[in-house]
C-alpha cells in the first residue's frame, strides 16, 4: 500500500515549473504565506464555494480547509464536531451521506451570525473535497486540515489528491499526530503540518523537536504563544512557521514581524495589504 500510494503520490507532484507554486522557505522572509481561513469566511460561509471564490476575488493563492469523512467515504468540508450548530441537518458528518450532506444549508447560519456582511448566503450548501479541487484545481495551495479520527481519512484523502494530481498544491494538517505520520509514511513527498494548541514554552519547544523529527514540513503555533525563540528553533530544523489563531491586524504584524512563515486569516486581504505597507517601509 505504501508503495502504491507513494507513486500516487510522485506521479500528483508531476508538473511544469511555471505551474508551481513554490513553498516557502524555511527561515524568515518570502513568500510569506497568507492562507484564507476556511476560505474568506469572514465574508462567506466557511468552507464553502462562496468563501474560497471570495478568497481568490480578494488576492488569496492559499485557503485553508477542513475535511470530514461521508457515511459513504466521501469527503466532505466542514469544522464542527457535530452539524447541529451551523446547519439544518443534526449529528455528525459521518452519519449521513455525501448527498444529504450537500444538501444541507449552511447559509442560514451564517446570515444570522455575520449581521455585517455585505452578501447574504441563504441557501448555501456543504461542498465535497472533490468539488472543491475541480472548481480551482491548481489556481490555490490547500492546507487541509483532518478534523475527524477515522482511520480511513487519511487514505481517502490522499488518493483524492492524486487523482486531481494535486500533490505539489496540498499541505495536510491535524491537532493530532497519528494521522500524519499516517500520511508520511503512506505518501512521503506530501507535505503535512501539525497545529499545536496553547502550551508552556518548553512543551512547544519539544514540539517543534518532535516535528522535525517526524519530517514534517510546517508547525502552526496558536499566535498568542509565538515568540521570536520558537520561531528561530522550527526554522533552524528546517520547518515552517504557520501561525493560527490570529484575531486581528496586530497579531498578524507580529507573526510578520517575528519571522514565520505565514498565517492564516478570515480577511486575507487586510494581511496583504498589511505585507504591501511593511513591504514600503524603510
Amino acid at each position: 500500500m505504501r508503495t502504491l500510494l507513494s507513486g500516487l503520490a510522485v506521479g500528483a507532484l508531476c508538473c511544469t515549473a511555471s505551474d508551481t507554486l513554490p513553498p516557502a522557505p524555511p527561515g524568515p522572509g518570502r513568500p510569506f504565506r497568507v492562507i484564507a481561513h476556511r476560505g474568506a469566511s469572514a465574508y462567506a460561509p466557511e468552507n464553502t464555494l462562496p468563501a474560497f471564490r471570495r478568497a481568490v476575488a480578494l488576492g488569496a493563492d492559499e485557503v485553508e480547509l477542513d475535511v470530514q469523512l461521508s457515511a459513504d467515504d466521501r469527503l466532505v468540508l466542514f469544522h464542527d464536531a457535530t452539524l447541529d450548530a451551523k446547519t439544518d441537518l443534526t449529528g455528525p458528518v459521518r452519519a449521513h451521506t455525501a448527498a444529504a450532506l450537500r444538501r444541507a444549508n449552511i447559509g442560514a447560519w451564517f446570515d444570522r451570525t455575520h449581521r455585517d456582511a455585505e452578501a447574504r448566503f441563504d441557501p448555501t450548501p456543504l461542498v465535497t473535497l472533490e468539488e472543491l479541487l475541480e472548481a480551482f484545481g491548481r489556481r490555490l495551495h490547500y492546507h487541509v486540515e483532518i478534523k475527524s479520527e477515522e482511520a480511513a481519512l487519511p487514505l481517502v484523502l490522499l488518493e483524492t489528491i492524486a487523482r486531481h494530481g494535486l500533490g505539489d498544491r496540498v499541505t495536510i494538517t491535524s491537532f493530532q499526530r497519528q494521522p500524519l505520520e499516517r500520511i508520511r509514511w503512506l505518501a512521503p513527498d506530501v507535505r503535512v503540518g501539525w497545529l499545536v494548541g496553547a502550551a508552556d514554552a518548553a512543551a512547544l519547544r519539544a514540539a517543534i523537536d518532535r516535528a522535525a523529527q517526524a519530517g514534517f514540513a510546517q508547525l502552526a503555533l496558536p499566535a498568542r504563544s509565538l515568540s521570536a525563540e520558537l520561531v528561530e528553533r522550527a526554522q533552524a530544523r528546517g520547518l515552517e512557521i504557520r501561525v493560527w489563531g490570529v484575531a486581528d491586524l496586530e497579531d498578524a504584524r507580529r507573526a510578520i514581524e517575528l519571522g514565520s512563515n505565514g498565517l492564516t486569516a478570515d480577511w486575507p486581504e487586510r494581511v496583504l495589504a498589511l505585507l504591501r505597507e511593511l513591504e514600503r517601509s524603510p
